[in-house]
């Protein structure tokens, strides 16, 4: 599915509904992720213990209404080759992740 960003203070806000973060495992009681760029693009997935020991990027998610938002700060968009005033994005379920890259038009 194509979706924009939305601007929150100095970050792109990505907004979550529930069923897809059901999907990739985030419970309310845990909103912690994990982001890892490859190949211009990024994967979010449900922190576990292998996460830590790595030391991944772990991000928590903000509770947003009947969802949630999670913050791309500008240094992760221009890994990922995205201007968010411009360019969609595509986000897609694999299992239990997201997987996020610039659209293609």
């Amino acid at each position: 599915m194509q979706k924009s960003l939305t601007t929150n203070g100095n970050t792109w806000q990505l907004y979550i509904n529930k069923p897809i973060a059901q999907l990739i495992g985030v419970n309310p009681n845990e909103y912690s992720v994990s982001l890892v760029i490859k190949n211009k693009t990024l994967f979010v997935e449900k922190v576990c213990e292998t996460t830590v020991k790595e030391n991944l990027c772990v991000k928590k998610l903000i509770k947003r209404s009947a969802g949630y938002g999670l913050n791309l700060p500008l240094p992760i968009l221009e890994l990922l080759d995205i201007n968010p005033e411009e360019d969609m994005i595509e986000v897609n379920v694999d299992e239990n992740r997201l997987v996020i890259q610039k659209a293609n038009i």
